[in-house]
């Protein structure tokens, strides 16, 4: 069985925040007199979060991006979140949540809409303005010049956007990446120190340091944008963990660890099988196990041109094995049905492991991938019966899975609905869908460094740290060890609640796999078996 790392997607997402000319423009200051008001410290159970977004012009899209994945990143919290255009904005929105996110990702030079400033000045309730815009609130634009107001209210001001590179943020002492294709900045200085909190800086290319998420009462902001990237080690981390703290909703320190064993079928190799089960057996940590329930080669790529088709049966050695793995801590993650689908190269071989399962996929020779859309004929019912029969293989082989794997991750809406509908939680990433500009379906994925409930209502456990791969992936993706993993876990540190959650394929050498658990064990995780009540 050769199952195929994942590849990068093929996407026109532009990542660019575009930078018009500026153009004085005339309007009336809004006097702020009156500091910003203290913080509540908590904010109720299941609260009501408003995100505001930017949605006009041709880069209006990216805001629909950006607001998606944090009200995913919100589950979180169990929070009930409301997203809404800044230009739909009405008088009251603000007061009648319990916190509010303004994500400022499209250039502007035009005032405010006077209902969002007003009642975001009278708000006593957390507040967070993230990325571009601060100009339209702290200066006067018709001058461009910084109004008194705006630094005596809060402490700060704002003193420019820069394009340059900045590619470091510093928090909790750990440096965290800026991404190269996002490297500007709102440059603000300190007022009044005692009016603000650092919470995290920003080194430019020479090292000097700004600002880069900053408290003032109950009024937040954060210099650029941090869902544009949520990847390994990258200063998102930063503000995932602060979101316990403008929200009031904090979690104990509580640093959690999980591994899969990925692709495993019925016809995988038993002796290697047998000695990675030796190692597993010796590490003595929980794992998860995600298995296959049919293997399917329907051209016969791996079997000489002949169709082969292998279930997982009770009775079969390697269900023997797997029945050992379970003694020694394993729980079983049902890994789709047949991870591959019939008379489809989708996109490599058709073979189980290799291919999707839930989505039409294409791929060039360079390893770019196409997102087609949703197979033919998928719908509730085809999504729920393919699920069910591979669910009923495994039970019928004395198994009984604790959650559900997507192959490769993705899947229709409307798939994912269903898998949330039958198992309590879900290991892959999130991945979710929008129009871009020209109307065309596009997808994003969240990587999340702990447990949230996502829009489609499935528990997501945290795969954070990535995979051992010895090989790479053509010159999209390079080889990863477990020093690799390592590192991308030192980082997560920074999360008071994030999980390092990876996966190890069968057939690779345990010792990778022993150098990681050992390694995590060192940095202080705790490896924790899976259910749907974790939080």
């Amino acid at each position: 069985m050769n199952a195929k790392p994942k590849t990068k997607i093929r996407s026109s997402l532009s990542m660019v925040i575009p930078c018009g000319c500026l153009v004085a423009l005339v309007v009336t200051a809004v006097v702020l007199l009156a500091p910003p008001p203290v913080q509540s410290q908590t904010l109720p159970a299941n609260p009501n979060i408003l995100v505001i977004y930017d949605n006009d012009g041709q880069w209006g899209w990216l805001g629909e991006i950006y607001s998606l994945k944090l009200q995913n990143l919100l589950g979180h919290f169990d929070a009930k979140v409301t997203r809404k255009s800044l230009a739909s904005y009405q008088s009251g929105d603000i007061a009648a949540s319990d916190a509010a996110f303004y994500l400022a990702s499209v250039w502007n030079e035009t005032p405010l809409p006077a209902a969002f400033q007003t009642d975001l000045e009278n708000s006593p309730k957390p507040f967070v303005w993230l990325g571009v815009n601060l100009w339209r609130y702290a200066w006067d634009l018709a001058t461009y010049a910084p109004r008194a107001q705006f630094s005596d209210r809060y402490g700060f001001q704002l003193e420019s956007w820069s394009g340059e590179n900045h590619p470091t943020v510093v928090y909790k002492d750990t440096k965290l990446e800026k991404d190269s294709f996002d490297p500007g900045l709102s440059r603000i200085r300190i007022t009044e120190p005692s009016k603000v909190t650092t919470h995290a800086i920003c080194l430019d290319q020479d090292g000097t340091e700004w600002p880069y998420i900053v408290q003032s009462g109950n009024f937040w902001f954060v210099a650029d944008m941090p869902m544009i990237s949520t990847t390994f080690e990258n200063r998102s981390l930063a503000f995932s963990d602060l979101l316990h703290d403008m929200l009031g909703i904090n979690h104990a320190e509580n640093h959690r660890a999980f591994f899969r064993i990925e692709d495993v079928a019925a016809v995988s190799d038993l002796p290697t099988l047998k000695s990675l089960g030796n190692t597993l057996a010796d590490l003595n940590v929980p794992f998860t196990i995600s298995l296959i329930p049919e293997y399917r080669d329907w051209s016969g790529i791996y079997n000489e041109g002949v169709s082969e088709n292998v279930r997982i049966t009770r009775n079969s050695p390697v269900s023997a094995e797997m029945r050992r793995w379970v003694a020694e801590g394993g729980q079983v993650l049902q890994h789709g049905t047949t991870h591959q689908i019939d008379g489809l190269m989708n996109p490599y071989t058709g073979v189980s492991g290799d291919d999707y399962e839930f989505y039409r996929v294409t791929a060039d020779e360079q390893g770019f991938l196409t997102l087609v859309g949703a197979l033919p004929g998928d719908s509730t019912s085809w999504a729920r019966n393919r699920v069910n029969r591979g669910l009923n293989i495994l039970k019928n082989a004395g198994f009984n899975p604790v959650g559900w794997l997507t192959p490769h991750y993705l899947a229709s809406p409307v798939d994912y609905k269903v898998f949330a509908s039958i198992h309590p939680f879900a290991c892959d990433r999130g991945i979710f869908f929008f129009k871009d500009a020209a109307g065309k379906t596009q997808a994003t994925e969240l990587n999340s460094p702990y447990i949230y409930r996502d829009t489609y209502g499935l528990k997501r456990m945290p795969e954070t740290i990535g995979y051992i791969d010895p090989f790479g992936w053509y010159e999209l993706q390079p080889p990863s060890t477990s020093e690799d993993l390592l590192e991308r876990a030192k980082a997560l540190k920074v999360v008071r609640d994030g999980w390092a959650g990876f996966y190890f394929h069968w057939y690779l050498d345990p010792e990778e796999l022993r150098k990681t658990v050992v390694g995590l064990q060192e940095l202080g995780f705790t490896f924790t078996p899976l259910s749907g009540g974790l939080k």
